[in-house]
């Protein structure tokens, strides 16, 4: 089967040349040390290399981790571990430093703020308790230090006062002091009339002394103070009880004014009684009565300010009952709760 029985007899093969077989000779033993890469292989053994045994140097919860039943437990302890570490800030150390200079600033910008705060609290509420219940040393009358009496009551508008009130209140003791001014001037036209015109004056002179002693420490009393502690304390007890003095003086004002006979005022009618007696007495007799009239229509006005801010506050007649009868029913009388209201 090696002869190919269809082959040409007289066919030369050109494989058999011997040029072809000496080269063929050749590349076959210069190939021997090749391996040929489609050639079978058997399976490498690979030689097993016992360890010897050792103790982990695992941290416990690493180790228990690999553990099914603590996984749980460890999974708790690595979440702590890592909140536990600070965050990591970014940026070069001068950035950082800056920012907690800035930060440390504004903290104590902050609480010097609120420190100062509370300090204006506490002397608000210092002057407000001072104002109300402190120590309120008497200081008016402005006594000299050498008289043997000394002052009564503790005066301070700008203090006691709150300061949408103070002109208000300012104004009435200023009309006070007018009162007191007439009734010192009333006295020396009268002085001068029983001077000049013997007794035919007398009583009016003598009146003149007892309502000038008597309505001048009664007038700050019973209508300017009981403003004044009305005002401070916002009571519309004390605000009737000012309507109702302070319209006595009206009254008085006016009869003042007018200045009959042995009134012991010298007003409209005893001072033309007396200008045809004495010129110089006639027209300070005049005057006296310019200064009553001017004395009314101040205290008219006055009273018609004061009653708009006694309704701008919301004081009533039902609250100003109420207090009376507070103050009455902790006093033993009714004397002890009127002298309270002054």
């Amino acid at each position: 089967m090696d002869e190919n029985p269809f082959a040409d007899p007289n066919q030369v093969n050109p494989f058999m040349d011997p040029s072809v077989t000496a080269v063929s000779n050749q590349s076959t033993t210069v190939g021997a040390g090749i391996e040929d890469p489609f050639a079978p292989t058997e399976p490498a053994t690979v030689p097993v290399i016992s360890q010897p045994e050792h103790q982990s140097t695992l941290p416990a919860s690493t180790m228990g981790s690999s553990s099914g039943g603590n996984y749980g437990n460890n999974n708790n302890n690595y979440g702590s571990s890592f909140n536990s570490q600070p965050p990591r800030q970014y940026g070069n150390d001068e950035t950082m430093q800056k920012q907690k200079m800035v930060e440390d600033e504004f903290r104590k910008r902050e609480e010097d703020l609120e420190r100062r705060e509370r300090q204006l609290r506490d002397e608000q509420k210092r002057l407000d308790d001072a104002r109300v219940y402190g120590d309120r040393v008497p200081n008016f009358p402005p006594i000299p230090s050498f008289f043997p009496c000394t002052p009564c009551v503790y005066h301070n508008i700008d203090f006691d006062i709150p300061s949408e009130h103070q002109t208000t209140v300012r104004r009435v003791f200023y009309h006070w002091q007018f009162t007191v001014f007439c009734y010192l001037f009333n006295f020396i036209v009268c002085f001068g009339m029983i001077c000049k015109l013997g007794t035919d004056v007398g009583s009016t002179f003598g009146l003149s002394i007892l309502f000038a002693a008597l309505f001048i420490p009664l007038s700050f009393l019973t209508w300017y103070r009981m403003l004044y502690n009305a005002v401070r304390l916002d009571s519309a007890m004390r605000y009737m009880l000012f309507f109702f003095t302070y319209g006595f003086q009206i009254v008085i004002s006016f009869w003042a004014a007018l200045g009959f006979k042995s009134s012991g005022y010298a007003g409209w009618i005893t001072s033309f009684d007396t200008l045809g007696k004495n010129k110089l007495l006639g027209i300070m007799g005049i005057i006296n009565s310019l200064f009553w009239v001017a004395n009314t229509l101040i205290a008219v006005y006055l009273i018609m300010q004061i009653h708009k801010t006694y309704r701008s506050t919301g004081q009533s007649m039902e609250k100003a009952s109420g207090e009376f009868a507070a103050s009455a029913g902790s006093s033993r009388n009714f004397g002890q709760a009127v002298l309270r209201s002054l």
